[in-house]
């Protein structure tokens, strides 16, 4: 969904700076791209990047859990493993003091309450939007697959979009991005 947002940003002018972890897509030309590896990677290159920005669009997936401990190497078997977990930090919540004026979206994938949870998650990162997708056995978000997702606002107002390709997606999103962007720069010039 990054990679298409990008692509359909670009056909629309916009300056896009592209931040991807590993993929096997190749990314659309944007203006600047940026290969980071870890959710701790995209967070420091999102707090150098942020303030040349006036959008931020959070569509990655980030694991809410990592590894306590990393190893390179290989891990031989030798009878039971337990792997812990930690919380990897909450990278849009983190990246709210950057706000300042900027518009921010977020990206909820959920497999239960998909309304609820992203309404909450729009709320408590200080989003102005957040895309809802669910994912059931019936319906999955990766990939080429065509989408149910909702698009929810700070009034909580949704629009639904049914069985649609990403680029279809990415032009709704982008027409609302564009929207919040014009009125919240000409209400703040109008002060």
């Amino acid at each position: 969904m990054g990679y298409k947002l990008a692509e359909v940003a670009l056909k629309r002018k916009h300056v896009v700076t592209l931040i991807s972890g590993p993929t096997k897509l190749r990314p659309p030309k944007v203006n600047k791209f940026i290969p980071i590896e870890t959710a701790g990677d995209l967070f420091e290159t999102i707090k150098e990047e942020i303030a040349k920005s006036d959008i931020l669009i959070m569509c990655a997936a980030v694991s809410d859990f990592k590894p306590r401990h990393f190893i390179n190497k290989k891990i031989k078997r030798t009878g039971r493993l337990l792997l812990e977990l930690i919380p990897n930090k909450d990278l849009l919540r983190n990246l709210s003091r950057y706000k300042k004026g900027k518009v921010f979206i977020g990206f909820s994938l959920e497999t239960e309450n998909l309304i609820e949870n992203s309404y909450r998650k729009l709320r408590e990162k200080s989003l102005d939007l957040i895309v809802g997708n669910i994912l059931t056995k019936r319906c999955n978000p990766f990939g080429n697959n065509k989408l149910d997702v909702y698009i929810i606002d700070k009034a909580g107002t949704v629009t639904k979009i049914s069985k649609k390709n990403k680029a279809f997606i990415a032009h709704v999103l982008l027409d609302k991005i564009e929207k919040l962007w014009y009125l919240k720069n000409n209400s703040e010039h109008d002060q």
